[in-house]
């Protein structure tokens, strides 16, 4: 197991892109890639410096997938401009092609979160889709980000689904760990697992206790001590988890789950992290834990997060298609194996019947 606890620099604060110009000064940066989605780019613009006066900047529109041929295409291009640095401003699927395409070179990788929505700012991980939005796979790198900019007026002025999809992705750092935390011996806990656990526990307790009130507080536009500590969870405690973890703290059940759904065009409209949600329901179904699902459930309501087939856009799935589900998240190749549990495609499929008997309208 190793362990990569976060970025080399992070800073959190409503000037925190004004240190840019400096860093690239003191790196003798000179050429960057300037990776970013329209969006993205309206959003910060009015906080972001000039990089430098005698900085050459390519600016590199993001075609919306973090898939093979983007980050290919973006490779491509800081290898003809022989940059120096990439600096990836957006979500999650924009920072994941910046660190593919930094991974294994000498250059500098600076992120940007314009939204909390994942932990990708703070991870070493890409996930990688298909141009239809259809999961691939994931890759784990040796490095981290050198520099990690928030500015909160920006992530607070973002679409709130958003921030319910972080929040939900999230949620599942705890639900995801637990189990392989519990089957760990006393004296088998280092030192790195005892603060990814620590954090695991962290994210579900601040989740639990803020949400709702940090959610008001965004649809408010009032950037609030609650408000940030959520987010930052979002970004910053989440991504220690794996940070610290390695393969005790990775996605497993709900992530998996996650996957399967991206094969259906219904739910392509869906957050990554509301789809997580679903996973988490039916990870705790596999694992038998009705009464957490039930205790969850309120809180998913407050939120919107889906909690059965029918909220997902799946209302008319038949038999079949639910065990494409289960199969496909039970395949011997996903993450869901992690679970120190045997699973098959019946237990996912079982889960997933009880997950819909448990949700059920009271008549």
């Amino acid at each position: 197991m190793f362990s990569q606890s976060g970025p080399q620099r992070y800073i959190s604060d409503v000037d925190a892109y004004d240190q840019l110009p400096s860093f690239i000064s003191d790196l003798k940066v000179t050429k960057v890639l300037f990776l970013h989605g329209t969006k993205s780019l309206r959003a910060a613009k009015p906080y972001l410096p000039n990089f430098g006066d005698h900085v050459e900047v390519t600016d590199v529109f993001f075609n919306g997938e973090c898939s093979y041929e983007e980050i290919h295409r973006v490779a491509a291009i800081a290898k003809e401009h022989q940059v120096q640095m990439v600096i990836g401003l957006g979500g999650g699927k924009v920072l994941d092609t910046a660190k593919a395409v930094t991974t294994g070179t000498h250059l500098y990788l600076v992120l940007i979160p314009t939204l909390a929505s994942n932990c990708a700012p703070w991870s070493s991980v890409s996930v990688h889709y298909k141009a239809n939005g259809e999961h691939l796979d994931h890759k784990i790198y040796k490095e981290t980000a050198h520099l990690l900019l928030i500015n909160p007026k920006v992530i607070l002025n973002s679409p709130v689904n958003y921030y319910v999809a972080g929040i939900a992705d999230t949620l599942a750092k705890f639900y995801e760990s637990e189990l392989m935390f519990e089957a760990l011996d006393d004296d088998e806990y280092t030192t790195a697992l005892s603060i990814s656990r620590q954090m695991a526990i962290n994210c579900k307790n601040i989740l639990l206790n803020n949400s709702v009130q940090a959610v008001k507080d965004m649809q408010a536009g009032q950037l609030t001590h609650t408000w940030r500590t959520v987010m930052e969870t979002i970004i910053v405690t989440a991504g220690t988890v794996g940070g610290w973890g390695g393969d005790y703290a990775r996605s497993t059940g709900a992530h998996s789950v996650h996957d399967a759904l991206t094969l259906f065009p219904e739910t392509v409209h869906l957050l990554h992290g509301i789809k997580v949600g679903y996973g988490i329901l039916v990870q705790l179904a596999i694992e038998h834990h009705y009464d957490d699902i039930r205790n969850l459930l309120p809180f998913y309501h407050e939120l919107n997060i889906p909690t059965n087939l029918e909220d997902l856009g799946l209302g008319d799935i038949d038999d079949a298609g639910i065990t494409k589900i289960a199969a496909v998240s039970a395949d011997p190749e996903t993450t869901m194996h992690l679970i120190p549990l045997d699973i098959d495609t019946d237990a996912v499929k079982s889960a997933i019947y009880k997950l819909e008997e448990i949700t059920a309208p009271v008549k």
